[in-house]
């Protein structure tokens, strides 16, 4: 049985130049930095995740070799100034996982300002997970230069550009839950307007009315 080769570039072979190569790249290949990933689970209530990584680990005789999942990571949730963006990830979706500089668990526990509890650098153990679609979504064409929030096939978003926001709901019922709302513009339904199943758009009638001249009275 021979020997595996050593993880080594040839063209390293002869200088010193090559030498300090090989050992920056030694280096090198035990610090994490970033990754692409996959979600196996999250917990909602407490923002963690865990995934696997996408990107394979070569031995020295190149057998590949799969790095092992990573649990109870935090996401990446936008927000600032008493508001947030937060989506519910499902197992199978995709992101980054990037490591932090220190080890940050002490940080996680308390939230505020801390030391690192051990000398761990670089290590996705400290990793916050970025959730990123990547691929599979659906941008309609006159949403090319829009601001967009939408699931993936683009039936149901919100879509902003410079002039006017666009709700669809594709198909589906758009429900308003609000003690009140105010218009501040007219109004132009295309389709019906009903109020508890009844007509009340421009074909609508009154029972019990005598024809004649007068006008009803007001509206109560």
């Amino acid at each position: 049985m021979s020997n595996a080769q050593p993880s080594r570039d040839p063209a390293n072979d002869g200088t010193l130049v090559g030498v300090f190569n090989e050992v920056l790249g030694k280096f090198l290949q035990n610090v994490d930095d970033c990754l692409p990933a996959r979600v196996i689970a999250f917990d909602r209530a407490t923002n963690r995740v865990s995934v696997q990584p996408l990107v394979q680990l070569l031995t020295t005789n190149n057998e590949r070799v799969s790095r092992g999942q990573i649990q109870g990571l935090p996401v990446l949730q936008c927000g600032g100034g008493g508001f947030g963006l937060f989506f519910n990830l499902k197992a199978g979706d995709l992101g980054w996982i990037k490591a932090n500089d220190r080890d940050i668990s002490l940080y996680l526990q308390s939230g505020n300002e801390t030391t690192p509890n051990t000398l761990r650098k670089h290590s996705f153990s400290d990793a916050v997970f970025i959730p990123d679609v990547v691929r599979g979504f659906v941008i309609s064409e006159e949403d090319a230069e829009n601001a967009v929030l939408q699931n993936l096939d683009g039936s149901v978003k919100v879509s902003l550009s410079e002039t006017s926001i666009k709700l669809a709901v594709g198909g589906n019922n758009f429900v308003l839950d609000a003690s009140g709302l105010t218009i501040n513009c007219n109004v132009n339904i295309v389709g019906t307007l009903q109020n508890n199943g009844v007509n009340v758009g421009s074909t609508h009638t009154h029972g019990g009315v005598t024809t004649g001249t007068s006008n009803t009275g007001a509206p109560t």
